[in-house]
């Protein structure tokens, strides 16, 4: 059942919006006084970012419309296109890059924050506050846009441009900042594989989304 207040869904949304604050200040070194150079060139803080954005648009255009009931999901497309790339970094996170997250033996909260708390907040907000049902066919392949353009602009700054994006767990041994996008570590065609893979996972997850979005739209509208 849709949660119909806005008043919970700007709340909701100012939630989720200060834990990416505070995630990506935290990940990125400013609380503690310093700045890690590496920190805009993983995915999952570019993810976080763009969420960030989109949501604290979403709670101000909820906050100037409260009383309209049509307003109820600002820029569909840019909201799914954040929501699923953040479940697929939460993904990449725990199936691949999980002992990364560790820290002298204990999970680093700012990264269970970006990796799961973020991720699963955005996609409660769709199931809490969307209309069901109202996913276009074609959305999937919209909504792999970012990390399209992360990877295209990513493989070409380093190995065109010779631009260091080192970083994390790459900063001594790669100017890529993961290991599978260097092809110098996981060779050609383990990157273009990896590439392919991700692209591929982002329309299936999408369409399991948009599947179950469609299944949700038909029980609502029986009730």
């Amino acid at each position: 059942m849709r949660n119909t207040s806005k008043t919970f869904s700007i709340i909701w949304k100012l939630a989720l919006i200060a834990c990416a604050i505070y995630g990506l200040l935290d990940g990125s070194g400013i609380l503690a006084g310093s700045y890690k150079e590496g920190f805009p060139h993983m995915f999952t803080n570019v993810s976080n970012i763009f969420a960030l954005g989109y949501f604290s648009c979403a709670a101000v255009w909820l906050t100037k419309n409260i009383n309209d009931d049509a307003a109820i999901t600002l820029a569909p497309t840019a909201k799914y296109t954040a929501t699923i790339s953040l479940l697929v970094t939460m993904l990449i996170a725990h199936f691949m890059l999980f002992d990364a997250m560790f820290q002298d033996g204990e999970l680093v909260f700012h990264l269970v924050v970006l990796h799961y708390i973020v991720p699963l907040m955005a996609l409660l907000d769709w199931a809490l506050f969307d209309v069901k049902g109202k996913l276009p066919i074609w959305g999937p392949f919209a909504w792999l846009s970012l990390v399209a353009a992360y990877l295209a602009f990513t493989m070409i700054a380093v190995g065109v441009f010779g631009i260091y994006m080192g970083g994390g767990t790459t900063a001594d041994i790669s100017m890529y900042p993961y290991t599978f996008l260097d092809p110098g570590i996981s060779g050609v065609e383990g990157v273009v594989g990896f590439c392919g893979a991700m692209l591929v996972a982002f329309i299936v997850l999408g369409y399991v989304l948009w599947a179950i979005d469609r299944l949700l739209g038909r029980l609502a509208r029986k009730h």
